[in-house]
């Protein structure tokens, strides 16, 4: 497998990059990725792996500039999202030795993260799980921002399977990114019941909406619509998903899924999931 401008940026053997998930991204689940050959990422306030790994800031929570430095000294990537790209943020991660990165919903975006300084874009479609950005399909996003920016970009939303991680790649992309199909890896944090209702759906079964929205209001996020209803007929609000240990009944949490859940069947560790993800590039 030849390598990608990603690959030679972020130090990784393969173009795969974990998607950071809060509230089930583990240090585990990244180490294990970035062993495999790929980027893995954690949410800020989880320990990075060591080796090829990220960072990601959610930036409507307001992360300090010493935050950011702090974890710039100690992994190789810093990713940003959900804001408009800021030129402050990026160097303070370049200035402590990382490479910067945002994830941006549409080409103007990507744009505008380029000339605030960012070494890679990550372009996200509608089909992700979790909070998405803008409001057009993955095919469509990726060409507009390919069109748009020089550094190497990274496909997002919806990419579950060898035969759509190869098919954005030879559309252009640099890496993709990948978030549902490693929620359901025992390295997660995901709780048993979030696990087992993964791999029961389809695509049919995710919805966008703006439900989940305590502490992050207006930002649409997709999630398996049982999770919805239930937490529709309680009132739960909250964005977190449901984490192994969680001291109360999990069925009405948010329970992010991305488009490509209907290919996600069995719970495989990480190294698997990888291998498997590469094996048509």
């Amino acid at each position: 497998m030849s390598a990608t401008r990603f690959t030679n940026l972020v130090g990784c053997a393969l173009p795969v990059q974990l998607a950071a998930m809060g509230g089930v991204g583990t240090t585990e689940l990244a180490a294990a990725v970035a062993d495999a050959g790929g980027l893995g990422m954690v949410p800020s306030g989880t320990q990075p792996a060591g080796g090829a790994c990220g960072v990601n800031f959610l930036m409507p929570f307001g992360p300090s500039v010493d935050d950011i430095a702090a974890a710039a000294r100690q992994c190789r990537v810093v990713e940003f999202f959900y804001a408009d790209p800021r030129a402050d943020v990026v160097a303070a991660a370049h200035d402590a030795g990382a490479i910067a990165g945002w994830q941006v919903g549409s080409p103007a975006e990507a744009v505008a993260a380029e000339k605030a300084g960012c070494d890679y874009i990550v372009a996200q479609g509608t089909e992700a799980g979790g909070h998405v950005r803008g409001g057009q399909s993955l095919d469509e996003v990726l060409a507009q921002v390919l069109s748009s920016v020089r550094i190497p970009v990274v496909a997002a939303g919806g990419i579950a399977t060898a035969e759509r991680a190869a098919a954005v790649i030879r559309s252009g992309a640099d890496a993709v990114r990948v978030g549902t199909r490693f929620v359901a890896s025992p390295e997660s944090g995901a709780h048993p019941d979030y696990v087992r209702m993964l791999l029961a759906a389809t695509a049919d079964d995710t919805v966008l909406t703006e439900w989940f929205s305590d502490g992050w209001a207006n930002a649409p996020h997709r999630v398996l619509r049982w999770s919805l209803a239930a937490a529709q007929e309680t009132g739960w609000r909250a964005t977190a998903p449901p984490y192994r240990g969680v001291d109360r009944t999990p069925s009405d949490m948010a329970m992010y899924a991305g488009m490509g859940v209907g290919d996600v069947n069995l719970s495989q560790p990480a190294a698997e999931v990888v291998a498997d993800l590469v094996r048509l590039l």
